[in-house]
Formats: C-alpha cells, sequence, structure tokens
C-alpha cells in the first residue's frame, strides 16, 4: 500500500488552491529574467568587449574615486603617451590626480570640484573641453564624467573623447564666417563709395539743371511748371534715399573721421526716422580704432537699434562708447519688453533675432571680444567689448 506524504496530500485535497499558488511563484521568476543580456551571453565579457569598442578613453571609478577598470583606448593612449605603469592607472585614485594637479590647472580642479559633486550625490553628470598635448600632437578632448543611476553599487564613468577634428571644423568654418563679413564689408564700402559718388552726383545734377529750367521758363503754362517742381521733387527725394543708402551701407565718417563721429551719425538719424530718443554717451576713443575693431562695433550698434525699433516698443534708448586702458566697449539700452517672451515664442521675429545675435557675436570673436545681452521685462542690454591691443590688418580709424 502506498503512503502519502504531506505534501502529496495537500494536492490531493486541494489540487486548485495548489496550482494557483505554482503559477503566482513562476511569474516573479519570469519577470526578474535579464531583458539587456541574452541568457547564454556572459555579462561580463560583454561588458569589457563594449568598452574596448569605444574610441572614447574609458575609465570607471569606485564610490571613493579610484581607477577599477579602464578600456583599449584609454590604455593605448596611455601607452603611446609614455606611462610605464603596466596597470595603465588601474587602482590609482583619479580623484587625488585632479586635486593635485588642480594648484597649477584651472581644468584639473573643475574636474575635482565636479568629481566630489559627483561622488556626494550632488550632481549626476559633467562636461568640460579642453586642450591637451599627444603624441600626435596638440589635442582637444571632451571630458564627460557621469553616475549611472541604475547601478546597485556606486560607480563612476570617465570618458574622455578626442574632438580635434571637430574643433577644426569648428575653426574652419569660424574663419570662413569671419572671411565673408569681410568681403561684405568691403562690397558695403565699394557700392557705398559707387552709390555717394555717382549716382548721387548725378541725382544732383538732375535737381540744378531742373531747377534752372524752372526759373528759365517763366512763361510756359501751369501744366508744365507743375510738371517741372515734381520732378524736382522727385530729384530730391531720391537724391536724399541714395544719400542714406549710402551712409548705412558705410558711412563715409566711418572712414574719414572715426567711429565716434560714425555713431554720432548713426544714433541721429536712426531716431529721426524712427522716432526713438537715443541718447549718446560717446567718449573719445583716443589712439584711431583698427579698421575692423571699428566696422565691428558700428555692426553691432546698427543691429542693436534695429532691434529696439523692431522688437522692444521701447520709445527711448541709449548708446555709449568709452575706452579703459585695454578695451574698448559699445552699450545699447533700452527700456522695452526684452527678447525672452520673443524667443520663447518661436516666432519668426525670433528667429530673426537669433541670426542677428549670431552675426553680432562672431564678429567681435573674430577680434578677441565677446558680446553679452542681458534682457528682461525692465528691457535689454547690449554689450560688445573687444581688446583695444588687437591690431587689425588695415589701416585704423
Amino acid at each position: 500500500m502506498d503512503y502519502l506524504t504531506p505534501d502529496d496530500a495537500s494536492s490531493v485535497d486541494h489540487p486548485r488552491p495548489r496550482r494557483r499558488h505554482r503559477a503566482a511563484t513562476r511569474a516573479p521568476q519570469a519577470h526578474s529574467l535579464p531583458t539587456l543580456i541574452a541568457p547564454d551571453v556572459q555579462a561580463e565579457a560583454l561588458l569589457r568587449s563594449t568598452l574596448d569598442a569605444l574610441s572614447a578613453h574609458v575609465a570607471v571609478l569606485d564610490e571613493a574615486g579610484t581607477i577599477i577598470a579602464v578600456n583599449q583606448a584609454w590604455r593605448a593612449f596611455a601607452h603611446a603617451s609614455g606611462y610605464a605603469d603596466e596597470n595603465h592607472g588601474v587602482g590609482m585614485n583619479y580623484l587625488a590626480v585632479c586635486e593635485a594637479a588642480a594648484a597649477v590647472s584651472q581644468d584639473a580642479a573643475r574636474t575635482a570640484e565636479a568629481l566630489r559633486d559627483i561622488m556626494a550625490g550632488g550632481r549626476s553628470e559633467f562636461r568640460m573641453e579642453y586642450p591637451c598635448r599627444s603624441p600626435r600632437g596638440p589635442r582637444w578632448f571632451q571630458l564627460r564624467v557621469t553616475r549611472p543611476d541604475q547601478a546597485q553599487t556606486r560607480r563612476i564613468v570617465i570618458a574622455h573623447e578626442d574632438i580635434t577634428e571637430v574643433k577644426r571644423t569648428q575653426e574652419e568654418l569660424a574663419w570662413l564666417s569671419g572671411r565673408l563679413m569681410h568681403l561684405q564689408d568691403e562690397e558695403r564700402r565699394a557700392i557705398a563709395r559707387e552709390l555717394h559718388d555717382t549716382t548721387a552726383q548725378n541725382l544732383l545734377a538732375i535737381t540744378l539743371n531742373t531747377t534752372r529750367l524752372h526759373e528759365g521758363l517763366r512763361d510756359v503754362g501751369e501744366p508744365a511748371r507743375r510738371t517741372l517742381m515734381e520732378t524736382l521733387e522727385l530729384a530730391e527725394q531720391s537724391l536724399q534715399e541714395v544719400r542714406t543708402l549710402s551712409y548705412l551701407l558705410h558711412p563715409p565718417l566711418l572712414d574719414d573721421i572715426g567711429l565716434t563721429a560714425a555713431l554720432s551719425w548713426l544714433a541721429r538719424g536712426f531716431s529721426h526716422r524712427s522716432g526713438i530718443q537715443v541718447d549718446t554717451s560717446i567718449e573719445n576713443s583716443g589712439e584711431p580704432l583698427p579698421r575692423p575693431t571699428a566696422t565691428a562695433l558700428y555692426r553691432v550698434a546698427q543691429e542693436a537699434l534695429s532691434n529696439v525699433h523692431r522688437h522692444s516698443g521701447s520709445k527711448r534708448a541709449r548708446l555709449a562708447l568709452y575706452r579703459t586702458a585695454d578695451m574698448v566697449q559699445l552699450d545699447v539700452v533700452d527700456g522695452g519688453t526684452g527678447l525672452r517672451s520673443l524667443v520663447k515664442a518661436g516666432s519668426e521675429e525670433a528667429r530673426q533675432i537669433g541670426v542677428g545675435i549670431s552675426g553680432m557675436r562672431l564678429r567681435l570673436e573674430q577680434l578677441g571680444g565677446r558680446l553679452e545681452i542681458r534682457s528682461g521685462p525692465a528691457g535689454t542690454h547690449v554689450s560688445a567689448r573687444v581688446p583695444i591691443t588687437q591690431v587689425g590688418s588695415d589701416q585704423p580709424l
């Protein structure tokens, strides 16, 4: 006679609940299976091969900042750079190395500070671009420090990506953009000179001849006199428009007298055409500025005043130019609504502003200067700074 164990008896007396219990215990096991790695793949081997396939120099740190693993790119760079340690940095404390170099390297100080914040949980990521000497010459790298959130054990990943080619492309693009702007300015100068010396002079001759005809033909009928007067008015209007266009393209004052006179003329003309009062505070810049510097600051003033008229809604603006021992600065300030509302709206006006700001910033960066814009509900402040030690390739202004 066969005997039943307690488990067997329970399965006979209560078969349905037992089946439900087994089903309930199998479901969590199915969900606990790894979903990103196949069951027959070794996780450690997969991780090692994946890290070695990356072009970036990757190191994994423990929670104390000690290097516990590096990839093939890290090892190759360390070998090419002459590091004799056969461990390629494994076992070395990365944070300690950065802190030791912080006294002589601002980049190392920034990295150490960010790494401490990441280790303390204050942040999860840090990025920085920095130059570096390598066996292949000067290189640029992007450092990225991250702490994966999903890891059960705290780990920090350091990745150094070679971005030298990207930097070179950016430099070439900046040079080409600067060259294009220079050619554009030269073309504007040539067109302005042609309009002023030829077209404007021809229109002036027409107005003089028409005036002489009007004075000499006193016995003609009223229709003829009216036609002559209309012709004279059109010629004078066209002459004024051509002169204004010529000055806007490139004011001769910028070549003949200098930046201060050109900015004063620009402010007066802008106030007359737009109805916006422009208060000027233009100090004598002392020694003449190089032509590229003067042209760049004049174009920034043009663009900034144009934005005041088109976008700010302000009825008043301030234009200031002053010079220190090593820098010349241009400020354009308005009391309008600011630019943030337009930028957030993503409108066509926002795109136009973006293009104008990019052009201003590029002009100044070509000269070693910089552009700062502070905008809010109380108005917008555009500040352009250029070092006066920058020597231009053209004659000074």
